[in-house]
């Protein structure tokens, strides 16, 4: 299994923010990690969407839903997935929900799955009683125990939002917020669900 590393680590604290930035460069053991050239369409709102030239196969760590069952990106294949690591204490996750929320419902038929994946430690009580309030009810909420999943990708800024291909490859990523309901953020999403699937 590849190992990711984050590449330029650097940490800057922004102030009222609440969460910290850094480098934008994931890169797996042996892949050049450059960034795409290419037509993807990344402008305004996701305009800090890193596209990878070489896909990048996603780790098969688990993660679980509120019932207790155990899920990995393999019970995704098939379909493009937006992973969304937040928590509870991150205020700009809390302003990036709603969008998130809004991009989940306009895309429910079209071939997007999208997954809310908590690095909260309060457990799902905590995590439900939030999403409540916020008025999101994205079905797919996940907690990712022990922050196992976000360890193995490097994740170590939130929010951080990676696109999966159908076949389980990561396609690029966004650290920090976007704004996921907006025509770029739909444009982007349309360019992968028109995209085959690298092989």
């Amino acid at each position: 299994m590849k190992k990711f590393a984050v590449l330029a680590i650097v940490v800057i604290a922004l102030a009222g923010g609440g969460y910290l930035a850094f480098g934008d460069r994931i890169l797996g053991s042996g892949e050049s990690g450059s960034v795409s050239q290419g037509p993807v369409p990344i402008s305004g709102s996701v305009q800090n969407f890193t596209a990878f030239d070489e896909p990048v196969p996603a780790p098969l760590i688990t993660f679980e839903t509120e019932s207790g069952d155990v899920k990995s990106f393999a019970n995704f294949q098939g379909e493009l997935v937006l992973v969304n690591f937040w928590a509870t204490f991150c205020g700009p996750c809390i302003r990036e929900l709603p969008s998130i929320e809004t991009l989940a419902n306009e895309y429910s038929d079209k071939g997007l799955t999208v997954a809310l994946m908590s690095q909260d430690h309060t457990g799902w009580e905590q995590i439900n009683v939030f999403l409540d309030r916020l008025h999101i009810a994205t079905p797919g909420s996940f907690l990712d125990v022990g922050k196992k999943l976000a360890n193995e990708l490097g994740v170590s800024s939130l929010p951080t939002t990676a696109l999966i291909d159908a076949q389980g490859n990561i396609l690029g990523a966004v650290f920090g917020p976007a704004e996921w309901d907006t025509p770029e953020a739909y444009e982007l999403i349309d360019y992968y669900l028109a995209k085959p699937a690298a092989g």
